[in-house]
């Protein structure tokens, strides 16, 4: 099963819907797209505007892949719930009303450490889908650690040798 999530902005993301709709009908894979405010209503994906929580999380238990877009949220669920992941940026001109309006650069930077695959343009998530799904659904070991605490104490051990 494919799921399909695009966060909450205000204007969906119907770009990222409609291809992968696309991408699921010519694959021949169900699966369930959670659509947000976007006017893209899938005709092969099941959808839903919002999913509850505990629902959402059943959801992305049970899917071979996830397919969204560059925001932390989504991204770090997945990566805790260890499904393979297919991103493609939102994009746009960043601004103070729209900081994370170009997702872009979090993606590569991501996917330089972590085994994302980063779509960039919508003709080519059906092949980055293909590929996800032929993993079939297993798990993906993600690296969750945290380690600004000792990068932390390591700077400051340098500051204090400094003086």
């Amino acid at each position: 099963m494919i799921l399909v999530a695009v966060g909450t902005s205000d204007n969906g993301f119907d770009e990222l819907v409609e291809a992968a709709d696309r991408a699921a009908a010519a694959l021949g894979a169900p699966g369930l797209a959670q659509i947000g405010h976007g006017r893209f209503l899938p005709q092969a994906l099941h959808w839903e505007r919002f999913l509850p929580d505990s629902v959402f999380r059943r959801r992305l238990a049970e899917a071979h892949i996830v397919v969204c877009h560059g925001g932390m949220g989504i991204l770090g669920e997945a990566m805790r719930a260890r499904r393979p992941i297919v991103a493609m940026p939102r994009r746009g001109i960043t601004s103070a009303a729209n900081p994370t309006n170009d997702q872009l650069a979090l993606l590569r930077r991501l996917a330089l450490r972590q085994p994302i695959a980063v779509c960039e343009e919508p003709q080519a998530l059906q092949g980055h889908m293909r590929a996800a799904l032929a993993q079939g659904g297993a798990p993906v070991d993600y690296w969750l650690e945290c380690d600004i605490p000792q990068r932390i104490v390591s700077f400051l051990a340098a500051q204090v040798a400094a003086q």
